[in-house]
């Protein structure tokens, strides 16, 4: 490869260019320039890394919560928009507590009468299985009213169930 013109007139005339050297004052500057501190600047683009940090560590919990939560959510607004909803977690709660009650009558029997302890029992459990898939397909299906009432008289024979338990046994 050729060398170019400048590269050529530099080994040329290198000599010329040893001459020249730079002078006191010169080498007193640098020398007070190295004696110095820097000095401290926060140049835009530092700033602009911090507020990117602060909007990340803003940003992240917020995704997360949105992410983790975002069924939870949901559900909760069909239920303030939805009556169907609504009154479905009244009956949930009534026959919740109406059941358990009549449970505690029926556990103190359970000494008189220990067979139906695992009859009730497996009864209680299937009716149990089907509200559960039930409750699967709700979530599907927000506001599925067939379901709404499926889950509704699910309730209603766990109910009579324990009605009926407790008219037999006479405790």
């Amino acid at each position: 490869m050729k060398p170019d013109r400048l590269e050529k007139f530099v080994n040329e005339n290198r000599h010329e260019f040893d001459q020249l050297e730079p002078s006191d004052r010169l080498w007193e500057a640098i020398s007070g320039q190295l004696n110095e501190e820097p000095k401290h600047k926060i140049r835009k683009f530092q700033w602009m890394k911090i507020a990117a940090v602060v909007v990340l560590v803003l940003a992240i919990p917020t995704v997360i919560y949105q992410v983790k939560f975002s069924e939870q959510i949901q559900s909760a607004k069909a239920v303030q928009a939805d009556p169907e909803i609504q009154e479905l977690i009244e009956a949930e709660a009534y026959y919740a507590q109406e059941v358990s009650g009549k449970m505690a009558e029926i556990n103190k029997c359970y000494k008189v009468h220990p067979e139906i302890k695992i009859e009730i029992e497996g009864d209680l459990n299937e009716l149990e299985m089907m509200y559960h898939s039930l409750k699967n397909d709700l979530k599907e299906n927000i506001s599925n009213k067939e379901v709404i009432e499926a889950m509704i008289e699910n309730n209603r024979n766990r109910m009579k169930l324990v009605d009926e338990v407790l008219e037999q046994i006479n405790c």
